[in-house]
């Protein structure tokens, strides 16, 4: 009696070719989106993905994007310490004398009393800071102490996008590990039917052992086709951590190994202390609102500059004239309504609060470091039991399938024994994922792209 294969395979690979062809037409589709980032070929290791996103990620174009705007901000306060000078032109007509000025935003102002009748008056002032009381020096600090915080917040994003690209890069990993498992899952499910009917036609089977391995093979068919689609999609998040096209064709030249990170954990605590970007610009910040505070405190202050004016006028009542003065201006605030001393409460509130949050901040460094030690140490447990697990489900599966072949055990064993061993497999594959991922965070608590 001849038993006929059903064709659940031929559908499974009919089903396999047509997700493909729409993955390849999706994939068309995408490359028109983000057409202007780079486009990467070959193999790829996660040091190489690391460095083309830190180069090519678009929000860290944007953190560096807010370095030059801070830089500016910088260059805005350290204008305010050097000479101004304005051009002025005056030209009036009335029967009353009066005082103008310049026009809005324009420094330094000048102040100039405009006789009646028709009057034209050209003037170039000049005024430079002399003394402050330290009110220009400090603005200027906490302009760049702000500009060195937001710099060391781009190594933050760099941190970040480094463990979104690991992440991205050893999920593909695990996925391709999967595949691997899932191959071999339908190759002994391949060799099960085959001897399943064979003994079946020898007489020596039953026909619900050949159904029975078949369905296996259909399942294992599926699990396949789905971790196939599943590694599709994590290329597709790996290109996109990098920040290149979608359309790359790449392929991944490490592999999941099992690679314990050196030193303990006082010495974790200890680099993530110096090295921590947002730790360093929370220390920024904190001078730099330290600074600001010394700022609004010198506006209190004697404020001392000198100025110099070079005018020629013409005017009917006058006639023409040209000339020059030069002095110095001090000015000392006497009575404000208590505006200074309530700015400089202000500015010392805002230190306090940014001293409080970057002690806030070291505490939480602290417990993300330890947590992510402990992560990796329970991690190193998991794969030792999980690479146990395996040996012990092997072997098992070894004996059980000589029991098999000799009669000695029925096909359902054998069925529950590669159950087993692909079940151990998966779990060593996650076990290094799991670690692998555990050391890539541990490295961003700590503070490094890399």
């Amino acid at each position: 009696m001849t038993i006929h294969r059903p064709i659940r395979r031929l559908g499974s690979i009919t089903l396999f070719v047509a997700l493909l062809g729409s993955h390849s037409l999706l994939l068309a589709h995408a490359q028109t989106l983000g057409a202007d980032q780079p486009k990467l070929a070959g193999p790829l290791s996660v040091a190489r993905a690391v460095q083309t996103g830190l180069r090519e990620n678009l929000m860290l174009r944007a953190a560096r994007a807010d370095v030059a705007a801070a830089a500016a901000e910088t260059r805005v306060a350290k204008s305010q310490t050097r000479p101004q000078v304005s051009a002025n032109t005056y030209l009036s007509y009335g029967d009353f004398s009066n005082i103008l000025n310049t026009a809005p935003s324009v420094a330094p102002t000048n102040y100039l009393n405009v006789p009646s009748q028709g009057f034209a008056d050209q003037n170039v002032t000049l005024m430079a800071p002399l003394y402050t009381s330290g009110r220009l020096s400090n603005l200027v600090r906490a302009a760049s102490l702000r500009e060195r915080a937001v710099t060391q917040d781009v190594g933050g994003v760099q941190a970040d996008t480094g463990l979104r690209i690991k992440e991205a890069y050893y999920r593909a990993l695990l996925t391709g590990e999967v595949i691997k498992v899932a191959q071999s899952r339908v190759d002994a499910d391949i060799e099960l039917v085959r001897n399943a009917q064979a003994l079946f036609t020898a007489g020596k089977g039953l026909e619900a052992s050949v159904r029975r391995v078949e369905a296996e093979r259909a399942d294992a068919d599926r699990a396949l086709t789905t971790a196939r689609n599943n590694q599709a999609k994590a290329l597709l998040d790996l290109k996109a951590a990098m920040g290149v096209q979608l359309g790359s064709d790449i392929t991944l030249a490490d592999a999941l190994t099992f690679a314990p990170p050196s030193g303990d954990l006082a010495k974790q605590l200890a680099d993530a202390a110096q090295t921590r970007p947002e730790l360093l610009a929370s220390r920024s910040r904190v001078q730099a609102a330290e600074a600001q505070t010394r700022s609004v405190r010198g506006s209190q202050g004697p404020q001392v500059a000198g100025m110099a004016m070079a005018d020629g006028f013409t005017s009917h009542p006058l006639g023409t004239r040209e000339g020059y003065t030069v002095g110095i201006v001090i000015s000392l605030p006497l009575l404000d309504g208590g505006q200074r001393r309530a700015e400089t409460a202000l500015a010392r509130a805002h230190a306090e609060r940014a001293d409080a949050e970057r002690r806030d901040l070291e505490l939480r460094i602290a417990n993300e470091v330890t947590q992510a030690w402990l992560d990796v140490g329970t991690a190193a447990e998991n794969y030792r039991s999980a690479q146990t697990g395996l040996q012990s489900a092997q072997a098992s599966y070894d004996v059980t399938a000589l029991r098999v072949q000799n009669q000695k055990g029925i096909l359902v064993e054998q069925l529950d024994a590669l159950a087993a061993v692909v079940q151990a497999r998966g779990s060593v594959a996650q076990a290094l994922y799991d670690h692998a991922l555990a050391v890539a965070r541990l490295q961003r608590a700590v503070g490094r792209p890399e």
